[in-house]
């Protein structure tokens, strides 16, 4: 059991590794009489947390070294200043005397990012957390490997995950899953999927086929678009021209979200014959006066504490943070319950099967790098977003057989099929992990 003070309560949660996210407000007030306060703002030295309180003994001397890896500098600075930020947060709210992080600028790029994971193990560091981007995981993945320190980075790439190299960021794979298998429970057999005709989008497909499988469903047609189209009348008619399906999957976003399900709801394909889905990228648009999208569910990460975050967030920082910072701040927390196991195989203590609780609700991580969140399913209504499916409390099992099982295949359009079966079924089947951003 952990003993969580949020916001002055005292809150009991079943065990999660011992991890202690935060959320003491009334503890910062009683430690500020026993140590400096943060000062936060936008730093521009890489330890802006714990140089002058570290070199006056502030830290005890066995502490456990953390280096946080950022774009600080160059053209993805603004996010990685805004994780920063919410890094920063986290050693507030946590106060592990224990825990030391420092910060390495990657200057937004691979050869940045190399230079700053070479600096960090230069200072002993025992846990890696980031990069940012996909181009800069690569780049330090094998790095961290040599040296055998765990790396938990904020974005994915599908080439370097495992072996030490794990991800915070939420995976695809993981949400077509939970949103199929809800439709699944409300009735709906048989599902068409909308993608790009891209690398992403064919990974889409996969993802849909898989889990359609996995939860006794069919995905009957997948239908690919020009990337930059915003017409879809012509692939919406032919997919039409047979409606074998209840549910439409369309993992889009913005003005291309709006055009294809707009297109589908001139041809008088809706709710409740239709049940429309999307991914957690739904979110980013404004959806309530989209009529034919009410109705539409997605999934998103569970917002537990995410009020809080963004309070404390806006009023230290003086805007709203992006829904990705809050990746920094578990991170940072992790770090914090991983600091309590030292002497055990680190490894072996990130990836605890019953996971930790952040933020964003209740996560893990698996040796395969990918990870599992728990996720809420939100419904599009007029007067605004609701949940209508609550992420769960706690995990299940791990299904690691998501490989589809149908017995059909389904109708292609707008893009030559046997490029799409052979991604779907191939002859030896593996499971694909992607991330969508």
């Amino acid at each position: 059991m952990h003993i969580v003070q949020f916001l002055g309560k005292i809150q009991v949660f079943k065990k999660i590794s011992f991890m202690i996210l935060a959320l003491c407000l009334s503890g910062c007030g009683q430690m500020a009489g026993q140590r400096q306060r943060v000062t936060y703002g936008a730093p521009s030295v890489y330890e802006p947390y714990e140089t002058e309180d570290f070199e006056r003994g502030g830290f005890d001397k066995d502490t456990f070294k953390v280096a946080m890896i950022l774009p600080l500098s160059g053209k993805a600075s603004t996010f990685g200043k805004g994780l920063q930020n919410a890094a920063m947060m986290a050693l507030e709210d946590t106060h592990n005397r224990k825990l030391q992080v420092r910060f390495y600028d990657t200057k937004s790029s691979a050869q940045g990012a190399a230079d700053a994971v070479a600096e960090a193990f230069n200072n002993d560091v025992e846990l890696v957390l980031g990069p940012l981007m996909l181009e800069e995981v690569s780049a330090v993945a094998d790095i961290a490997r040599h040296k055998r320190v765990p790396l938990i980075s904020f974005s994915a790439s599908p080439q370097v995950l495992g072996g030490g190299v794990y991800t915070l960021g939420l995976l695809s794979n993981e949400q077509i899953n939970r949103i199929i298998s809800y439709a699944a429970q409300k009735g709906r057999r048989k599902i068409a999927v909308v993608v790009a005709d891209t690398d992403a989008g064919l990974n889409i497909a996969k993802s849909a086929f898989d889990a359609a499988g996995a939860n006794g469903v069919e995905i009957t047609k997948i239908g690919f678009f020009e990337p930059s189209s915003l017409e879809f009348s012509e692939l919406v008619q032919e997919m039409i021209k047979t409606k074998d399906f209840d549910t439409v999957l369309i993992a889009e976003t913005g003005n291309r979200l709006k055009a294809i399900a707009g297109t589908f709801g001139y041809y008088d394909v809706a709710y409740p014959d239709v049940l429309f889905i999307g991914t957690s990228v739904w979110e980013n648009t404004n959806l309530t006066k989209e009529t034919t999208l009410f109705k539409g569910v997605y999934p998103s990460i569970a917002r537990v504490h995410q009020d809080y975050f963004n309070k404390k967030y806006k009023d230290l920082f003086g805007e709203m943070p992006n829904a990705l910072y809050v990746y920094a701040y578990d991170g940072v927390a992790l770090a914090s319950a991983l600091s309590t196991k030292r002497g055990r195989d680190l490894h072996e203590a990130i990836e605890d099967e019953d996971g930790y609780i952040g933020i964003n609700g209740t996560f893990r991580l698996f040796s395969d790098g990918t990870n599992e969140h728990t996720l809420d399913i939100v419904e599009v209504d007029p007067s605004g977003l609701k949940v209508v499916n609550s992420a769960p409390r706690k995990f299940g099992p791990r299904n690691v057989n998501m490989n589809g099982v149908s017995s059909s295949r389904p109708e292609i359009y707008g893009k030559n099929p046997e490029v799409v079966y052979q991604k779907l079924m191939p002859v030896q089947k593996t499971p694909s992990y992607f991330y969508l951003f």
